[in-house]
């Protein structure tokens, strides 16, 4: 299970897509470098992974855990504001196969590390900062490095 926070804001690209894109739809680098900037500023052992075909993939440990934060985005089309679109942080706690077969060490929204994310984007700015629990694993289909 993962947790996704949601959020709106015309503060990253949208717009341009990079020449070194995979598809047209791999906006999250600066979300992601921001992101992880926060991380670190707070303790937080934190890193940029790479592009994926969604948007992009980050590392994180925090308070014994490992995480996998994914970021993407999309553009709600606005001319006035061509990178005015909603975001979303991705995150998901890495389990053991005894913790998944035994139920163990679920992802909520009380996690920590999501009350930290949410927390950050609310201090930011951002609009519409909201929590979507509940969300298929961000792992299914995305090859990331090993920690």
């Amino acid at each position: 299970m993962a947790v996704s926070v949601a959020f709106m804001t015309d503060r990253f690209n949208l717009s341009v897509v990079g020449d070194n894109f995979i598809n047209d739809c791999c906006f999250g680098e600066d979300v992601s470098y921001w992101l992880v900037s926060a991380l670190c500023a707070e303790g937080i052992e934190a890193r940029v992974v790479c592009m994926e075909d969604f948007g992009w993939a980050n590392r994180a440990r925090f308070a014994g855990s490992s995480y996998l934060i994914c970021v993407g985005g999309y553009a709600l089309h606005e001319p006035s504001r061509p990178n005015y679109g909603q975001w979303r942080v991705v995150l998901e706690r890495r389990r053991t196969l005894m913790q998944t077969i035994q139920g163990k060490s679920k992802m909520s929204e009380a996690d920590p590390l999501v009350i930290k994310v949410k927390q950050f984007l609310i201090d930011a700015g951002f609009a519409q900062v909201d929590i979507e629990p509940s969300l298929p694993s961000a792992r299914r289909g995305i090859v990331v490095q090993s920690d």
